[in-house]
């Protein structure tokens, strides 16, 4: 009684409208740590909008498995959309799967800092695109969250010579559109040189090996930097389809997302890009919300629980373009399987509907903030007995694929 007293309290808190919930919220991410854990509980039944009142009108964020980023160079949204020279990014703009973001921001000029302000929330006080005099940093970044979180992070680049190489350029590879190389180090908020890995390092066939995020760099010739238009376009419309169209395709299938963006435009377009996000989870259409690069790593934040770095604190998550059945929210529309006993002590039953479901498929299950703690592969359905060790309690979701489709239920474990 005392619990469900508090709870109508705070719910009755919050719907005065005196009150910022965004604000309310982020307090109480910021110090998660410190709050019970039915406190918790009722932090991430606010966040997904899943309480009882209507308090809020937030989508539910998707928790994809693996997120694939391209960065591309130096063209305006309109050198690309509607181009007879990028054939194949247009088609991935329109594809079924695909949010097209119309009006989308880079940052500033020149190259370099745009990828420090995607990947660490601010340029770290670079301006240029010469090598950085403080270097290696020692300020939050992404690849150190998700390495902090559990998680993993790689960057993939082309031409680089081998794992961890610092240098500034070797052959058509540049050091200034990898950001992630200026954090290599043991020291705070460092990441491994293992992060900094050559594109034939990126898998061609299973990509359930990537790691949760990545940066996939192509090199000069490639990224439509060097050369004229139209043909550097079509050099780099080919490579992006010819390297990385199986890992959209097999992205729609299997709760992953691939992120087309650009470091910025021509100089005479206010800055406006390509930004295109292809998935499982994503709402096909054209989005006219105005959004920008630091909006993209507040999103990736969002999604998988992280803390914001710098400029991501106000930066404005990109929303609207998820289709929800595919994230972290419960599918109730067909019983493919259910979850007993629920509550559970870290060990439940799941029975699946094997008329339903078909012969094959993986059981996953994850926390509230994306983390997997549990998977299991299965070549028939039946009724199997899940055990999660040294389990915190707390919302969790398992998430069962047949290949085709993602489907979710919910579980509370006390």
């Amino acid at each position: 009684m005392k619990k469900y007293y508090i709870w109508l309290k705070f719910k009755n808190l919050l719907s005065d409208k005196k009150y910022n919930y965004s604000q309310i919220l982020q307090n109480m991410k910021n110090n998660l740590h410190s709050l019970t854990v039915f406190s918790r509980i009722i932090f991430v039944l606010l966040l997904m909008n899943i309480q009882t009142g209507k308090v809020f009108s937030q989508s539910v964020l998707p928790v994809p498995d693996h997120i694939v980023i391209v960065v591309l160079e130096n063209h305006a949204y309109a050198q690309i959309i509607g181009s007879v020279a990028a054939p194949n990014i247009n088609a991935l703009a329109s594809d079924p799967y695909s949010a097209l973001f119309t009006q989308f921001y880079a940052i500033e000029h020149p190259s370099q800092p745009n990828y420090l302000d995607l990947f660490s929330g601010c340029n770290q006080g670079v301006t240029n695109d010469d090598f950085p005099e403080m270097n290696p940093f020692t300020t939050d970044n992404l690849g150190r969250q998700l390495i902090d979180s559990g998680m993993t992070f790689v960057t993939y680049s082309e031409d680089l010579p081998f794992v961890g190489y610092n240098g500034a350029t070797y052959g058509h590879y540049v050091r200034k559109h990898n950001p992630a190389a200026n954090w290599m180090g043991t020291g705070i908020n460092q990441i491994p040189e293992t992060t900094n890995q050559p594109l034939t390092a990126f898998t061609s066939t299973d990509f359930t090996l990537l790691p949760t995020v990545c940066l996939v760099v192509p090199n000069q010739i490639h990224n439509m930097h060097d050369g004229t238009d139209p043909s550097r376009i079509i050099v780099s419309d080919t490579w992006i389809y010819d390297n990385l169209n199986n890992y959209v395709e097999w992205a729609k299938t299997h709760n992953s997302l691939f992120i087309l963006t650009f470091d910025e435009d021509d100089y005479q377009s206010g800055n406006r890009i390509v930004t295109i996000f292809t998935g499982q989870m994503v709402e096909a259409g054209q989005y006219s919300e105005t959004y920008n690069l630091y909006g993209i790593l507040r999103t990736i934040e969002d999604i998988y629980g992280l803390p914001y770095a710098c400029n991501a604190a106000t930066a404005t998550a990109i929303s609207g373009c998820w289709n929800s059945s595919s994230g972290i929210a419960e599918n109730p529309d067909r019983d493919v399987f259910s979850v007993f006993p629920n509550p559970a002590d870290g060990e439940f039953s799941v029975q699946i509907e094997s008329s339903v479901f078909g012969k094959s498929g993986n059981i996953e299950v994850y926390n509230a903030f994306g983390k997997k703690v549990f998977m299991e592969n299965f070549t028939s359905p039946a009724s199997r007995v899940i055990r999660l060790k040294n389990i915190s309690s707390g919302i969790y979701f398992v998430k069962m694929n047949d290949g085709e489709k993602l489907y979710t239920k919910k579980v509370v474990i006390e």
